[in-house]
Order: C-alpha cells, then sequence, then structure tokens
C-alpha cells in the first residue's frame, strides 16, 4: 500500500453519500503500482523496523531516520521517485506555538540512514485538540510513477477537507477537495480498485467508506464492516496490498490482550478483500518493546504503524 493513515477509529454509524466540493478534476490514464505483496512497518523514535511481507517474524530491515524521540516527527512511506519501490519520509510539524504551523516534508530514497533526498514545507498542522491535520501520501496523480503528499484537516463546514501537492517541486499545483465528517471520521489512503491510482477512504467506527473518483470526493463506491463493533476492544486501521493483486485492503491491528488500551498492538488482522468478513490471515509484528500510548479519549494524533511495498 500506500499508506497511510493510518489512525484513529472513531464511532458513529455509515451513511453512503459524504458531501464534497471538487475544485479541480482528475485526468484519465492509470499510474504504475508497486509490485508484490505490502510489508508492516513500526516507527519507533526515529528508528524504522520493516518487514517486507505480512508474516510473523523479525524486521529485515532497521534504520534510523528522524529526530529521536520527537513526537512531532510523523512517519509517511511512498515511491518518491517513481522507481516501484517505497521508502520513507518523516512529515515533521513546526515548533511549538507556531500555529497553525507548517509540515515539512523529508523524504528518503532509500530505506536506509542518511539525509533526506527531498525537503519542502507544504500542509497544516494545526496541532490542537480538537483540529488535527493528517499527512497522507500516495500515487494520486496518474500522469507519473511518483507518489504526492498531502493533508486532511477539519473544514469549517464539519466536513473532512483534503489538499494534495501533485509534485515535489516549488510552485506545485495542488488539488483540494472534500470527503468525510469531521466529527466521526478518520481518513485513510489506498488503490482500492487496483487501477494504480490511490483515492480517498474513510473510517467511521468500524465501517469503510471508500471511493475510487481519483483526486476528488464525492459518494462513496465501496462502504462495508471491518473490525469489531465490540467497545472493550480497541483497533487501530491500516490498508496493505495483503496479496500482491494491486488492490489495497483493510487491515487491524489489536493489542494482547486485546482489551488493554496500551501496549504493542502486535496482532494483524488482515483481508483481501474489501468487504465485510472475516480476517483471511493473522501475523504478529511487534511487542510491548514499541508501544502506542492512546490519549484518555483513546484516540490518536497519528499511527505509527504502516505498510510497505519493497521491492
Amino acid at each position: 500500500m500506500r499508506s497511510q493513515y493510518r489512525r484513529s477509529l472513531s464511532s458513529a454509524l455509515v451513511a453512503l453519500t459524504l458531501g464534497a466540493v471538487t475544485l479541480v478534476g482528475a485526468p484519465p490514464g492509470a499510474a504504475a503500482t508497486p509490485d508484490g505483496t505490502s510489508g508492516p512497518v513500526i516507527y519507533d523514535g526515529g528508528t524504522w523496523y520493516i518487514r517486507t511481507t505480512p508474516t510473523s517474524g523479525p524486521a529485515n530491515l532497521k534504520f534510523s531516520f528522524g529526530r529521536f524521540n520527537n513526537v512531532r516527527d510523523l512517519p509517511v512511506v511512498g515511491d518518491w521517485n517513481g522507481d516501484g519501490s517505497e521508502t520513507v519520509g518523516i512529515a515533521r510539524i513546526g515548533p511549538p506555538g507556531d500555529f497553525p504551523g507548517t509540515f515539512t516534508w523529508h523524504l528518503r530514497n532509500s530505506n536506509s540512514s542518511g539525509p533526506a533526498d527531498i525537503s519542502f514545507e507544504f500542509g497544516v498542522p494545526a496541532l490542537t485538540d480538537t483540529l488535527r491535520g493528517h499527512p497522507i501520501v500516495g500515487n494520486f496523480d496518474p500522469s507519473d510513477d511518483a507518489y504526492e503528499v498531502g493533508y486532511v484537516i477539519a473544514g469549517d463546514t464539519g466536513q473532512l477537507v483534503w489538499t494534495i501537492r501533485l509534485n515535489t517541486t516549488p510552485n506545485s499545483p495542488e488539488v483540494t477537495f472534500t470527503y468525510g465528517r469531521a466529527e466521526t471520521d478518520a481518513p485513510i489512503v489506498g488503490d482500492w480498485d487496483g487501477d494504480g491510482v490511490d483515492t480517498a477512504g474513510v473510517l467511521r467506527g468500524n465501517q469503510w467508506l471508500l471511493t475510487n473518483a481519483q483526486r476528488q470526493g464525492g459518494s462513496a463506491q465501496t462502504v462495508f464492516a471491518y473490525g469489531t463493533t465490540n467497545p472493550a476492544i480497541p483497533e487501530f486501521a491500516v490498508s496493505g496490498d495483503w496479496n500482491g493483486d494491486g488492490a489495497d485492503t483493510p487491515g487491524l491491528l489489536r493489542n494482547s490482550p486485546p482489551t488493554e488500551r496500551s501496549g504493542g498492538y502486535e496482532n494483524w488482522l488482515i483481508t483481501n478483500e474489501n468487504a465485510t468478513g472475516a480476517a483471511d490471515a493473522t501475523f504478529r509484528y511487534g511487542s510491548d518493546a514499541f508501544p502506542i500510548e492512546t490519549e484518555e479519549q483513546g484516540s490518536l494524533l497519528f499511527l505509527p504503524r504502516l505498510t510497505i511495498e519493497v521491492t
């Protein structure tokens, strides 16, 4: 997959249509998709632990990229140079007191320690208790194979506002649209239909509302439940191409025991369909050495668990 966001789940039930205002439409065409399956990633205070397949076992790659134990460095992964393999990056929130702030993106073209290959400022973290900007990454533009970056933030009308930068060069054009509800939804990105282009999705409780519309909102084409309805079992969502067919599908993280709210969330439950049903496979990756500490309400600013396609 592409990534990311991979974030807190909230409660409420599903509505098929999500309000949207499209400022820029998407051209026809399809982009290339990285080959292979998605593997799980743990980001822990500047250190990356990457396993290249969705199976139990130790990390295949371990290295440092990002500031040590700095909560304002948010991990992302993407194919920044279009070579077919996803690599690491950091979306860095501006210094405290710099409201609404700016994301500074530091992107690296290899999964290893070293300086960023690409750096630029883009996006609004707006880091407060009630207004939070989420960095997103994906191959949103079918005209090339390199990934783009963006951010999602709560809008004035109660909707989620998505803004995507179309390349990493200075003065890049941007696309803005609305998709999802600010009060109940968490954004997630994926190539839901396997056409090589990443599009928007939101989670509303255990409901997944996905659109295949390129760089625009509108109505959800696919709506289904995946995950528990038991409030005593916290879950965190990721998406990935678990079987290598080119389409991204849901994954869930559960703790051990599942009712604990803080811990490693090492149990990954994955499905190969964007449809309601049981998990197709489970595996363990991580431990309490890499804890996810929830806030009082059980929500997260950003989930330090990602998926990656390394070829």
